[in-house]
C-alpha cells in the first residue's frame, strides 16, 4: 500500500487531482450541512406510504448505526490500499452528496407520521448539528452510501458484501419508519448515477 501511494504521489497531476478532490468534498459537505438546516424547517409534501402502513415502527438504531459505519470504515480502509480507488470514492461521494442536495430540494417530504428518530451518533454530532433531523429523506443516504462502495469496488465477493449490507440497511431504516419505501428504492439509482458521473468526469 505504501508503495502504491509513493508511486501515485510522485505524479504531479495525481497530486493535484487528490488535492482538488478532497477540497471539493469538504466544500460539498459544508454546503450539505447548511442545506440540511434549511431543509428541516421548510414545509414538505405529505406522503402516505402503503408499505409503512403495513406495520408499526421498531427502533433498530443500533443495528443501522453498527452495520452502516462498520461497512463504511472497512470500505475506506479497503479503498485506501489503492490510490485510484480511494480518489474515485471521494469524487463519487461528493457527487452523491450533491445529488442528495438536489433531490431533497426538489422533493421535500414531511417525515413519516410514526417515525422513530434514528439515533446516529455521527450524524447527530456533525451534519445534524445536534438537532433532530426528520426530513433528510429522499433519498436514503445510509443506503446509497454503502451502495456506492459496492459500485466502486471490483472484487466480486466484496461487492456482494456491500450489496447485502445496503439491502439490510434499507430494511432497517424502513422498519423504523426513518425513511419511506420510495427513499430506499431509489437509492441504488442515485448511487449508480453518482458513479457514472464520476467516470464521465474522469473520461473513464
Amino acid at each position: 500500500m505504501k508503495n502504491n501511494w509513493q508511486t501515485y504521489l510522485l505524479q504531479k497531476d495525481k497530486r493535484i487531482v487528490l488535492l482538488v478532490s478532497n477540497l471539493v468534498l469538504v466544500i460539498v459537505l459544508y454546503l450539505f450541512y447548511q442545506f440540511l438546516a434549511f431543509n428541516e424547517v421548510r414545509k414538505g409534501f405529505v406522503f402516505n406510504d402503503p408499505i409503512l402502513n403495513l406495520f408499526s415502527p421498531i427502533d433498530v438504531s443500533f443495528f443501522t448505526f453498527f452495520i452502516t459505519y462498520s461497512l463504511a470504515l472497512s470500505g475506506i480502509l479497503i479503498a485506501f490500499r489503492t490510490p485510484s480507488v480511494f480518489v474515485t470514492l471521494i469524487q463519487a461521494y461528493a457527487i452523491l452528496t450533491l445529488l442528495r442536495i438536489f433531490s431533497l430540494f426538489v422533493f421535500p417530504l414531511e417525515a413519516p407520521v410514526e417515525v422513530i428518530p434514528l439515533n446516529d451518533v455521527f450524524l447527530n454530532s456533525t451534519f445534524y448539528g445536534g438537532r433532530e433531523n426528520l426530513k433528510d429523506l429522499f433519498f436514503s443516504g445510509h443506503t446509497a452510501t454503502i451502495l456506492l462502495f459496492a459500485f466502486v469496488f471490483s472484487n466480486k465477493i466484496v461487492k456482494g458484501v456491500y450489496f447485502l449490507g445496503a439491502f439490510v440497511i434499507a430494511i432497517l431504516v424502513t422498519l423504523q419508519h426513518v425513511h419511506f419505501s420510495i427513499d430506499v428504492l431509489v437509492a441504488p439509482v442515485f448511487a449508480y448515477i453518482a458513479v457514472l458521473i464520476q467516470r464521465k468526469i474522469n473520461f473513464q
